[in-house]
């Protein structure tokens, strides 16, 4: 981003934000899922803001991003933000960590496989007085993901389309 840019982010009330291109063309029987799986001590809790149903079938460079919004207050709530081409959806989320990470999961291009999830962006926290960052080359879940007491996992994932 250039200076304006992160000039417009840090106002928006943002604390961090990863962004992603996407490029391709999905066929009439494919979809594109976007949203946020939770693990708790690297289990898996829940999905969270998952959307389906793609609008677009051609992606050209198409913005999607994931972030967290810091709310302060006596609940401890984060604003999960979950950044698809056609909008966007948040949700909020109480928690009691102390100390956290985030970052991306991806180096530079990762195509996606049909039906194998890419994790592209994780928020990983803890109560304990240390903690490793996180980072990633290829859309795996991260290493050590147990020593997390919680962890936000922004995912895509190519499937067939589901009937509604």
């Amino acid at each position: 981003m250039n200076e304006k840019e992160r000039l417009l982010i840090s106002k928006t009330g943002v604390a961090q934000i990863e962004y992603f291109k996407l490029n391709g063309t999905l066929k009439e029987d494919d979809d594109l899922q976007f949203s946020v799986e939770v693990y708790e001590k690297g289990k898996f809790k829940e999905e969270l803001l998952k959307t389906w149903g793609a609008i677009e079938t051609k992606y050209k460079d198409s913005l999607i991003s994931f972030g967290i919004s810091d709310i302060s207050g006596e609940d401890h709530s984060l604003k999960l933000l979950n950044g698809i081409p056609s909008g966007l959806a948040s949700k909020f989320y109480s928690y009691n960590m102390t100390s956290h990470s985030f970052g991306k999961l991806i180096g530079e291009k990762v195509t996606l496989e049909k039906d194998k999830p890419i994790y592209i962006a994780a928020w990983l926290g803890t109560t304990k007085n240390s903690l490793r960052t996180v980072g990633g080359e290829n859309g795996d879940l991260p290493p050590g993901i147990e020593e997390y007491e919680l962890a936000f996992l922004y995912k895509v994932l190519w499937t067939d389309k589901k009937e509604k």
